[in-house]
């Protein structure tokens, strides 16, 4: 007898909570997670928005939702056994699969390489929306580590992502400049051990951040936010800088620099996507990746800023969900 489950999925451009077969077996790389709770990320609205990237996974049913956590109940072949019985945090766009179930359902099946496996001390709904947040300035502080870069200046200081970023630059010893909006943001990431954080408020904001990025050399710029915030900066960054466009929240603003000066100061703009990195695409390096992740994710720099948490069935009332303290709406299961 065929046993369902409840997901949230796409139904005539409508969210829906519906039953759906629940997945009985882990196939071969793969794991059954009972799902305990999955935040929502800007990368979730987005791909409700939008119709699926070629060759990216989708959800069989249909089911919605691509970050979570939860405990591993099966393993398929080929999955280290260290993965059962343990809590997961997870971003299900890594590894291309064809028989992903998940993740704003009940139980959810996954390829372990997505898959984050958390230390026993920590809570695993604070980790409830932290792989990709994760993943992503891991993968670009290894691809500009291998372009030849010595320093970051990341535009979203205290995002989760600029902050994420942080503790990795800490943990491998690597420059980084974090610019934030106010004074809050700064006390926010002076408590988690940032030294160089530059205000975009400060009358002094472009003394401060030529003079430290001529000194650390940050010549890759990780920009989250697009828009106004580069008009600000291009002018103040080293020559030979590659801006890395990751983020557009801030588009409504156009560009509006001079092109002459992209060859003046050589500097290149080129977009940044986590899954077209050689960790990501790589499955050595993917491998590597979620195993040295696992070994500092328990760091605070990774959790999950909870907002408020919501049941399935409040799926449209958590999208619209905001805090202006950057919390995230939780699915709870």
């Amino acid at each position: 007898m065929t046993e369902l489950m409840k997901a949230i999925v796409l139904d005539n451009d409508d969210l829906i909570v519906k039953n759906v077969e629940n997945p009985q077996t882990a196939t071969p790389g793969h794991l059954i997670v009972k799902m305990e709770a999955a935040a929502i990320n800007s990368g979730d609205k987005f791909f409700l928005r939008f119709p699926p990237i070629p060759g990216m996974t989708t959800s069989l049913h249909g089911i919605k939702g691509v970050s979570g956590t939860g405990v591993v109940l099966q393993i398929g072949d080929g999955v280290p056994a260290e993965y059962l019985g343990k809590h997961i945090t997870f971003y299900r766009n890594l590894k291309y699969s064809e028989s992903v179930v998940g993740t704003w359902c009940e139980y959810a099946h996954l390829h372990y390489l997505d898959c984050v496996i958390l230390p026993e001390t920590v809570n695993p709904e604070d980790y409830s929306g932290s792989m990709v947040n994760t993943i992503t300035p891991y993968a670009f502080l290894k691809q500009i580590i291998g372009e030849g870069h010595k320093g970051i200046i990341s535009t979203a200081g205290n995002s989760a992502t600029g902050i994420a970023m942080l503790g990795f630059c800490l943990a491998f010893n690597f420059p980084l400049i974090s610019i934030v909006r106010n004074h809050e943001g700064k006390k926010e990431m002076e408590a988690l051990g940032a030294k160089n954080i530059v205000v975009q408020s400060d009358e002094d904001f472009n003394q401060q951040l030529t003079e430290t990025a001529q000194t650390l050399n940050t010549t890759a710029i990780f920009d989250g936010v697009g828009g106004d915030i580069l008009n600000k900066i291009f002018m103040l960054i080293p020559n030979n800088s590659v801006i890395y466009s990751y983020g557009y929240i801030g588009d409504a603003v156009p560009l509006t620099f001079h092109t002459s000066m992209l060859a003046v100061k050589n500097i290149s703009i080129k977009p940044f996507s986590n899954v077209l990195t050689d960790t990501v695409k790589n499955q050595e390096n993917l491998e590597h990746a979620v195993k040295e992740i696992s070994t500092l994710i328990h760091m605070p720099h990774f959790k999950t800023k909870i907002g408020k948490k919501f049941q399935l069935a409040e799926i449209n009332e958590a999208l619209l969900y905001k805090t202006v303290g950057g919390g995230k709406a939780v699915l709870s299961f």
